[in-house]
């Protein structure tokens, strides 16, 4: 403090400030600037900044070159209140804040609240004080020592001196983090800052939940004596708040859990967390994690509590201490069980959600007794007979496609009287078997995903005539090791997403060979084919064998023109018709062909490794350029993080979704409905793996067409379709409308994109897009008349009608309840006919007719 003599010596009017300085409040918080010069630092800050009830909160924005004397305007524009001030100064060292923060007091004859340390911003608005112990938010007051504060803003109510850097052990040190304390071996590696990192900026700072996080990915596992030396440390006030995380590898007694182990341990009652906390401090979402700390799903059960072994009341099943509702709209009848159908509830568990009776539950003990996986959570239906095993299991399948995506892909179909065996064996084909990574999870035997991997209930893909069902060994899937990465084509790949383009073969290609599409001659090319996406790239991945599921239909269809319908066999000489921006342009109306593997977009069994490195190294500039304002997206949705993906295939897959979503990706759509192979398929797949972390949208959809009369032949023929393609939908329509017929889909798993659409006129409010491989079940269909709109009424279908040998089966219930929801939208709409905001550039995206060409 020997330079607070100089600091005094500024004060007087005869002082004034050589550079002239402004305040306005921004946020929270007021801002003291140079004028016209707020930081990009300084804003964000105070915009984000929780509001101070008992002081000004201030953020000093003055460059390291200005003079001292700046100082004294500063002063001048804080002392009119009453009221301490919170002082954040940008830029400045911790030597230097702490000396203003007690010349700034003196001088006003106010409290002053500044940090001695760095200021790290944490989750919902909070500020987190820490540059070694002792640091912290220090308070000072005219005519008085400084005194420690706290080392979090706002401050919990467990926010102390205990709970600071500490050595636990030689090998093990507690660091304090905005949300708690962590604890984990002491090291140097550089991935250790990136954890800290990640736990500063993702867990919130709650006021009444301590939160201590053990264990780090990568590193030793933490040894419980560590643990314990902290919790000795603690007030039993504090140790009331604490909850458990465990961050990374924790040494366990055999046969115990995290919870139990430390309740035995400290003989106290233990709450422990089911993953890590994130989001609103006030009420947080926890997230199971995988092995290296990325988030994975939602975990229904938040908390769970471990009484000691020898304690009088200790269950073999501990107590649910928190949990969220399964899905929405449901009424809780009783603690951690809702209500769903008269003859059935919802219970959560440990290990998930249990579709059950209300009385007379089967094998109660063990369904409640499992714990929880973070790789699998487990929906559990009641089978004591083959009556209440179907109904159970319908409206298990029914629950399970109303989870959000991140949960869904990681959910098991298991009947109740198989759970708890050392083996799982699952009823029949799993709607969860249907949404696993396809890349990493293989199911023997049973038909892939024809929809997106994580499509659920899983849509079935139609057998078109003369093509070869299913195999019959499609019942219970395992699980297996990955296949090997079949070797990629040495073939040279040119193709364009924008101008239309002829997809068509060259003269020699083998069958199954990617061919080459040719770009088309335009001398004249005009700004927006200019700006169209070229995909220019040596080898194109060619990984194959993508299990395929052909149902047939419970109706024969009739046998198809010859000349319309190209043979299966021949998918070289596939030709695709000659590619135009107006749908009355488009050539004689014919079925959809089931591709070959390497020409769908069904993700393969092998992983998207290779398609996902052509794709960065075949679009690096675009790549580039989208993966700033990709990355900030998905930063904020930690929905998008999955199990045994790493970030940058996430955000590879990301990226690929919103270059597709433009006009220009109206070629990829006609690519992939020819059957033809190409560098569409990788563009494709991984944009199908983008668009399985995306919301799913259940209910009705939306879009004009303009069938051609071979277009609604083709269709009275038929029970069924299935699009190779992508079917974009909205909804609810759009302000104009292009054709004379309304399609209307009934969706299970069509994926909204709000989060990931692109700006401008290729914009789309309320899109939802259907992946390749959707089947859908054709309910209605009315030509237009003179005065009124024609319509196709369309039910996409669920796994569940599709039995063990891919045959179609009749559900009468759904198809009745698709078409009374989607008469009753038609009526809606009708009568206030809304209007989704779509882009001018957008509108070529709709209108195409599934399983068509």
């Amino acid at each position: 403090m020997s330079a607070l003599p100089q600091l005094r010596r500024l004060r007087g009017p005869s002082v004034s400030p050589a550079v002239p300085l402004a305040k306005h409040t921004v946020g929270n918080a007021l801002v003291v600037h140079p004028p016209q010069q707020i930081s990009d630092e300084a804003r964000a800050l105070a915009m984000s900044v929780v509001p101070d009830t008992v002081h000004d909160l201030v953020v000093v924005d003055l460059p390291t070159g200005l003079p001292i004397s700046a100082w004294d305007a500063v002063a001048d524009m804080l002392r009119r209140n009453r009221r301490g001030i919170r002082l954040v100064i940008g830029g400045r060292s911790r030597e230097a804040t702490a000396l203003v923060g007690q010349w700034l007091s003196e001088r006003i004859g106010r409290p002053v609240v500044a940090p001695d340390g760095v200021v790290f911003r944490g989750t919902g608005g909070t500020l987190f004080v820490h540059s070694g112990r002792g640091s912290g938010w220090v308070r000072f007051r005219p005519g008085r020592a400084p005194e420690w504060e706290a080392k979090r803003f706002p401050r919990p109510s467990w926010d102390s001196g205990a709970v600071d850097a500490w050595p636990t052990s030689s090998v093990g040190i507690a660091e304090p983090i905005p949300g708690g304390v962590w604890i984990h071996s002491v090291t140097r590696h550089a991935e250790l800052r990136k954890h800290w990192g990640r736990l500063a900026s993702g867990m919130p700072c709650q006021p009444d939940v301590f939160t201590v996080v053990l264990g780090c990915p990568g590193e030793p596992p933490l040894a419980l004596d560590d643990v314990a030396r902290f919790w000795h440390r603690l007030s039993g006030h504090d140790r009331e708040r604490v909850r458990f995380v465990q961050y990374g590898p924790v040494r366990l007694p055999d046969g115990d859990v995290l919870g139990q182990a430390l309740a035995d341990l400290l003989d106290e009652r233990i709450i422990t967390y089911t993953g890590m906390p994130v989001g609103s401090p006030e009420a947080p979402d926890v997230y199971t994690m995988c092995a290296d700390g990325e988030l994975g799903w939602q975990s229904f059960v938040r908390a769970v509590a471990y009484l000691p072994k020898t304690h009088p009341a200790h269950r073999e099943t501990p107590a649910l201490v928190s949990h969220r509702a399964p899905v929405e709209g449901v009424e809780q009848i009783s603690p951690a069980v809702y209500w769903y159908t008269p003859d059935a509830v919802i219970e959560v568990v440990q290990a998930g959600l249990w579709l059950r009776p209300p009385q007379d539950a089967q094998n109660e003990a063990a369904v409640r007794a499992r714990t929880w996986d973070p790789n699998t959570s487990f929906l559990v239906f009641d089978a004591a007979d083959d009556k209440r095993a179907s109904r159970m299991r319908l409206l298990a399948q029914d629950v399970l496609a109303r989870l959000d995506p991140a949960t869904r892909v990681r959910c098991r179909l298991v009947p109740a009287a198989e759970f708890g065996q050392e083996v799982v064996r699952v009823a029949g084909p799993a709607l969860g078997e249907l949404t696993t990574e396809p890349e990493h999870v293989h199911t023997a035997g049973m038909a892939a995903e024809p929809a997106a991997a994580e499509a659920v209930p899983g849509p079935a893909a139609v057998a078109a005539p003369n093509e070869v069902a299913a195999p019959k060994d499609v019942k219970t899937p395992v699980l297996e090791s990955p296949a090997p990465v079949d070797e990629v084509s040495d073939t040279e790949q040119t193709v364009r997403i924008g101008p239309p383009i002829d997809v068509e073969p060259p003269a020699g290609t083998a069958a199954g060979a990617p061919s080459v599409a040719a770009p088309p001659e335009t001398p004249d090319e005009t700004p927006a084919s200019a700006m169209s996406i070229r995909l220019e790239s040596s080898p194109v991945p060619v990984t194959g064998d993508a299990p395929q599921t052909a149902p047939r239909d419970e109706e024969p269809a009739p046998e198809p023109d010859p000349a319309a319908e190209p043979d299966p066999a021949g998918a070289e000489s596939r030709t695709a018709a000659p590619a135009s921006s107006r749908r009355d342009e488009q050539p004689a109306a014919r079925v959809q062909p089931t591709p070959a593997p390497e020409a769908s977009a069904l993700l393969p069994v092998e992983g998207l490794a290779e398609e996902r490195t052509w794709l960065r190294r075949t679009l690096n500039r675009e790549f580039d350029a989208m993966s700033v304002s990709v990355s900030r997206i998905l930063s904020e949705h930690p929905g998008f993080q999955s199990r045994d993906r790493s970030s940058s295939d996430v955000l590879t897959d990301a990226v690929a979704v919103r270059l597709y979503l433009p006009s220009h990706g109206v070629e990829i759509d006609r690519a992939l409905r020819t059957g033809a192979n190409g560098p569409h398929v990788p563009m494709a797949r991984c944009v199908v793996s983008g668009l399985r972390k995306l919301p799913s949208h259940r209910g009705a959809t939306v879009f004009s067409a303009s069938p051609t009369p071979e277009q609604w032949q083709l269709y009275r023929e038929r029970r069924l379709v299935t699009e190779w393609g992508f079917l974009h939908a909205l909804t609810e329509p759009g302000p104009q409308e292009d054709g004379a017929v309304d399609v209307l889909v009934w969706s299970m798993t069509g994926r909204r994109t709000k989060l990931l659409e692109p700006d401008g006129a290729d914009r789309v409010d309320n899109r939802v897009v259907f992946v390749p491989g959707t089947s859908f079940k054709i309910l209605e269909l009315a030509e237009p008349g003179e005065s009124e709109r024609g319509r196709i009424m369309l039910r996409e279908l669920a796994e569940s009608e599709v039995d063990a040998e891919g045959r179609v089966v009749v559900n009468q219930a759904l198809d009745d309840l698709a078409l009374t929801s989607l008469r009753r939208c038609m009526e809606r709409w009708a009568g206030a006919r809304p209007g989704s905001a779509v882009g001018e550039a957008a509108r070529s995206r709709f209108g195409f007719l599934p399983g068509l060409v």
